[in-house]
């Protein structure tokens, strides 16, 4: 779905000049301005979701940080360091339990950050749901396989429930240049009850943990 910049405008709140300013600092990429011929000439829209979301970041973070520390914040690369267990202690977004399990089940205690984003959000689930041990472990198990795919922030974890029955699905979302939109049928019988969009939860934690980890956030990942 998109949204033309006059109704941006309106729903954000912000100026021409301030929209500009921040797409010329690289805090909105150029991608996302797509021009489109109009009864007046043109007009230029965005890929709502994520324009919107990513203005509002803006919003919250401009008066703690500089644009060029912004800018680095809200691109999608990440630092190529690795985790290890002692690290992960210091995310409060991870239980202790869910990450055991993570560990058992890859074989290892050192984890990329795309693998800390997606125990967030198994964690988040478990405990939003309290899952069954069996329930937990299958997620887990569903999720560690989807890891082998999952080398970019472009995805989205969806828990799904059929019938007494969880399931966790990875949707991988367009580049931000197609400004696409991802389409999905499911049957009737089930029902999305989370969905996770790993770029936006990539952003709020290198906020949150800036100083804790001294990310380097234009280092590209090594897939």
């Amino acid at each position: 779905m998109e949204i033309s910049k006059k109704d941006l405008l309106k729903e954000t709140g912000i100026s021409y000049g301030q929209l500009y300013r921040w797409k010329r600092e690289g805090l909105i990429p150029e991608s996302w301005f797509v021009k489109r011929p109009s009864p007046t000439g043109q007009e230029t829209y965005f890929p709502k979701e994520r324009i919107l979301n990513r203005i509002r970041a803006i919003q919250q973070m401009k008066d703690t940080y500089s644009l060029e520390e912004l800018a680095k914040m809200l691109t999608p690369e990440v630092s190529n360091r690795m985790f290890t267990e002692e690290d992960l202690e210091e995310f409060s977004e991870i239980d202790i339990e869910v990450a055991a399990l993570f560990m058992d089940v890859m074989e290892k205690d050192c984890f990329s950050f795309y693998e800390i984003l997606v125990m967030m959000v198994i964690s988040e689930w478990n405990q939003e749901y309290a899952f069954s041990q069996n329930t937990r472990m299958a997620l887990i198990q569903s999720s560690a396989h989807a890891l082998t795919h999952i080398h970019s922030h472009e995805w989205r974890m969806l828990l799904v429930q059929v019938q007494e029955d969880h399931y966790v699905l990875a949707l991988q979302e367009p580049a931000a240049s197609t400004n696409q939109d991802v389409w999905y049928w499911l049957d009737e019988r089930m029902k999305i009850l989370r969905s996770v969009s790993l770029q936006e939860l990539s952003s709020q934690m290198k906020v949150k943990y800036k100083e804790t980890f001294a990310f380097t956030f234009d280092e590209e990942v090594v897939s």
